[in-house]
């Protein structure tokens, strides 16, 4: 008796092991998209998608650079441009530096690309 329960316990871990690990890879298989710089206003990267919680406390990117970013969000609307930021997870500064940095944040998609990867459907919403 307590080799057949033992016998479906493994079973059991091993089905639950298993679905954990379908679920973990199709997460990792959603597309970053690297989003190119394409305004001259400078884009920070922010703590949240409103930035009266300031910054993460790296460099701003400028024209040239990139972010790569998983998903948008809605957050503040600056200067009447719109609300999606883009949930970034790394930043390439190729125009002076070349360093690339992966710190986690927000930046605002009209001051990285104009919305452009929010409109074509690049990045899922978060």
């Amino acid at each position: 008796m307590m080799k057949s329960v033992v016998r479906r316990r493994g079973a059991i871990v091993a089905a639950l092991s298993a679905g954990a690990l379908a679920l973990a890879t199709g997460n990792a298989s959603a597309a970053n998209a690297l989003i190119h710089v394409t305004s001259g206003a400078g884009a920070g990267v922010y703590n949240t998608t409103h930035t009266r919680f300031g910054k993460v406390g790296i460099p701003d990117l400028g024209f040239g650079d990139a972010i790569v970013a998983d998903c948008w969000d809605r957050g503040d609307n600056l200067s009447n441009h719109g609300n999606v930021w883009y949930h970034t997870v790394s930043e390439r500064y190729t125009a002076g530096t070349g360093q690339e940095l992966f710190v986690t944040g927000w930046t605002y998609g009209a001051y990285v690309d104009g919305n452009e990867a929010f409109h074509s459907g690049d990045i899922p919403e978060c």
